[in-house]
């Protein structure tokens, strides 16, 4: 299992949940353990809070449960996956309407994140323990102020996006025309790049949202909904269903979303349309009506019910929605209303009483809203329906004054819509007058324009016929000048070449002579200089034999003895340095290694040699091999005296196109300004800039110094067995 694959199953199961959400969690359950197995935690964490997150936003609480708690367990020693599972369960808990355990993790949380420095999670902690304290509206508001406080600086905007939305979903509630003023004003936030971006499942696991914009319908919908603002509501509730059920029908959300629209549509009215987005939601459930548990869904199809006259099938649905309990953040119309309504209708009234006693307690903070409206007119009509005219009176006009406010407030808000149309219609009018103007104010411009442009274009025509008329007489005399130039600069090339041909063949010939006198020396070195002292040695040697008895007499050939030797040895090592007679006699490859015997006979310096190739030098001329031997054999001196080395390495390499040339040491190693002195490194680079060749002479990091030489050479045959990489050490 890689990295790759891994990240290619998470996109298949994203890809699958669009259509089947139930396969999808299918292969999820059977492949998680096979990850755990694996003992990477990291892609454990991704699939337990995709899980969970999935199932929390479908309603289907007790397994997110089960999973949060899987992902804090495994999340155990890992400060930021551990924080982000108490964000999920925070939220679960909050949305579940659990204020004892949503305290409880809100509390572990805050310090988790405290400690680890992790503002993002702690402001999504902030944020949803904020729900818990319904009661104290004060506590809340510092809670999701603090919240925007620390997600203000973050370059992810889906914390600040987070904190202003439950600002106006939670603090604001029972203040419906505040909360419309913020939903609206979230919209341009909404487009965040962070929060439109659709995550890949293992982008990331912090809390997000996905669906910003959608998000934003689906309240202005529901609290255009409490202020009875219904085209408004409409409206939104449109908006929400293309945005999020067109494009993907299949998507899990989506009969949700269509259970809301029907709502609407039903408050509308419009029950036709109702009617078809309740049966579209339920196929799109994929289950049996009885198994939905989605309150919305049941409030629609008893507002159908009702409208059709089929009361006791309307009494029925409300009291599903009822028994299944509002959920925050999903539906803000509490379905005890509904329920109290039908139940009077059935003349139950102790249980309608006994349920609108139950919703008066949330009646003070909202009672200019849809829902004191309906509250006081269900109220109402259970006091007429008991005789209880003095109460009933007082109810009804209650319900009256809250009426002809929503009416005023959505007369108003219509007013300022049509206002501002208004005031848009005039400055569109104003702009189209003005464009007007300024098109007439740019033709005749265009047709001064046009005129001066005429003349212009005569007056450039006469003054470009003047100009490349002197242009093509300038041009005829730089032609001229120029062709006079490049003579004179081909003469002074041909003679600039002529004379370094000439420098060329003089240093040849002198380099030539030196050479041959050099052999001279050599072998007269070497043939009489040196027979004629071995003779010596050897007459010395008898005479020694013949001395044997006068021991002072001996003493003094000896010493004679060791001083021809050494005297002898001197003239052959002179003679080897002016021509190298191993080259010679046995080959250039011969003479190397005889130099590097020698080298490691003396046990001054362990001299390691590889030679590549130089198995036949027919190819190459004399003078060069004995230039290259000189090289080698100057650069070898050079570490014996100076250097204070150990150990040496010496590669020499043939090439088809040059020979190359290495020589490092771990001696003290060549300090800066010093390859700049000394007459043996002069000379080498005069013959390697002879040879056109490149040499390179530096320090290495360690200790030591690296010389590499670099010398092209020409007709070599390529096939010779110079090039078999013959290896020698």
């Amino acid at each position: 299992m890689t990295e790759s694959n891994f990240h290619a199953i998470c996109d298949l199961l994203q890809d699958i949940a669009k259509t089947d959400i139930d396969q999808a969690y299918s292969i999820l359950s059977e492949y998680t353990p096979m990850v755990k197995r694996t003992g990477n935690k990291a892609w454990v964490h991704i699939l337990l809070m995709g899980w969970a997150k999935a199932r929390e936003s479908l309603t289907n609480f007790p397994e997110a449960e089960q999973l949060y708690a899987a992902a804090r367990s495994n999340a155990a020693g890992d400060a930021r996956h551990y924080d982000e599972a108490l964000v999920g369960t925070v939220l679960l808990y909050a949305e579940w309407g659990k204020p004892d355990s949503l305290d409880k993790y809100v509390r572990v949380g805050k310090a988790a994140a405290g400690s680890a420095g992790d503002k993002e999670n702690l402001s999504f902690l902030y944020t949803f323990g904020a729900m818990a304290q319904v009661a104290d509206t004060a506590a809340m508001g510092r809670d999701l102020r603090t919240a925007m406080t620390l997600a203000r600086d973050l370059p992810n905007r889906n914390a600040l996006f987070t904190a202003r939305y439950n600002y106006s979903s939670i603090y604001c509630r029972n203040n419906p025309q505040l909360q419309v003023s913020i939903l609206q004003s979230l919209l341009e936030l909404a487009r965040d790049s962070t929060l439109t971006h659709k995550y890949k499942l293992y982008e990331r696991t912090a809390f997000s949202f996905r669906n910003p914009g959608p998000n934003i319908y689906l309240q202005l919908m529901q609290v255009n909904l409490l202020l009875a603002d219904y085209d408004n509501a409409g409206k939104f509730g449109e908006l929400l269903f293309d945005a999020v059920v067109k494009p993907n029908p299949a998507a899990p959300q989506a009969p949700f979303f269509t259970s809301e629209l029907a709502l609407v549509k039903a408050w509308q009215g419009e029950y036709g349309e109702a009617r078809r987005y309740l049966e579209e939601s339920r196929r799109l459930f994929k289950v049996p009506e009885e198994k939905i548990t989605y309150p919305s869904y049941f409030l629609a199809a008893g507002m159908i019910a009702e409208q059709e006259g089929r009361e006791e099938q309307a009494l029925q649905d409300y009291s599903v929605a009822y028994h299944i309990g509002g959920m925050e953040g999903l539906h803000l119309m509490p379905s005890e209303l509904y329920y109290a309504h039908a139940l009077i209708r059935a003349k139950r009234l102790d249980e309608a009483g006994h349920i609108l006693e139950q919703a008066r307690g949330q009646l003070p903070a909202r009672t200019y809203t849809a829902y004191g409206y309906y509250f006081y007119k269900a109220y109402s009509e259970l006091l007429k329906v008991k005789g209880d005219d003095a109460a009933y009176g007082k109810a009804l006009e209650q319900y009256y004054s809250i009426k002809d406010s929503l009416l005023n407030l959505n007369h108003y808000r219509a007013i300022e819509e049509i206002e501002a149309r208004v005031r848009l219609r005039d400055k569109e009018q104003q702009i189209v007058r003005l464009n007007e103007e300024q098109a007439e104010r740019i033709a005749n411009q265009r047709r001064e324009r046009i005129f001066y442009a005429v003349l212009f274009c005569l007056a450039v025509i006469l003054l470009v016929l003047l100009v490349g008329y002197s242009r093509n007489l300038y041009r005829r005399r730089r032609q001229a000048e120029e062709i006079a130039r490049q003579r004179e600069v081909l003469q002074e090339q041909r003679i600039s070449e002529m004379e370094k041909q000439h420098r060329i063949q003089v240093m040849q010939g002198a380099i030539d002579a030196e050479q041959r006198e050099r052999h001279k020396i050599a072998d007269q070195l070497h043939d009489e200089v040196g027979g004629l002292l071995s003779l010596a040695t050897l007459n010395l040697s008898s005479a020694l034999e013949k001395e044997r008895e006068n021991d002072k007499g001996k003493q003094q050939l000896e010493q004679a003895q060791d001083t021809l030797l050494t005297v002898s040895t001197t003239i052959r090592e002179l003679s080897h340095r002016l021509t190298p007679l191993m080259i010679e006699k046995y080959g250039f490859r011969r003479a190397i290694e005889d130099m590097v015997h020698a080298v490691n006979v003396s046990q001054k310096l362990s001299l390691e040699a590889v030679i590549v190739g130089f198995d036949d030098t027919t190819a190459y001329s004399g003078a060069l091999l004995n230039e290259l031997y000189r090289m080698i054999q100057e650069l070898v001196q050079n570490i014996l005296k100076h250097a204070q080395a150990t150990q040496a390495l010496l590669e020499v390499v043939e090439h088809p196109s040059q020979v190359s040339i290495l020589v490092e040491d771990d001696g003290k190693g060549i300090y800066e300004g010093e390859t700049a002195k000394g007459r043996g490194l002069d000379t080498i680079r005069s013959k390697i800039a002879y040879l056109n060749g490149r040499i390179e002479i530096g320090r290495k990091k360690e200790k030591g110094t690296l010389i590499v030489m670099e010398i092209p050479v020409e007709n070599v045959n390529p096939g010779s067995d110079a090039f078999k990489n013959t290896h020698s050490r």
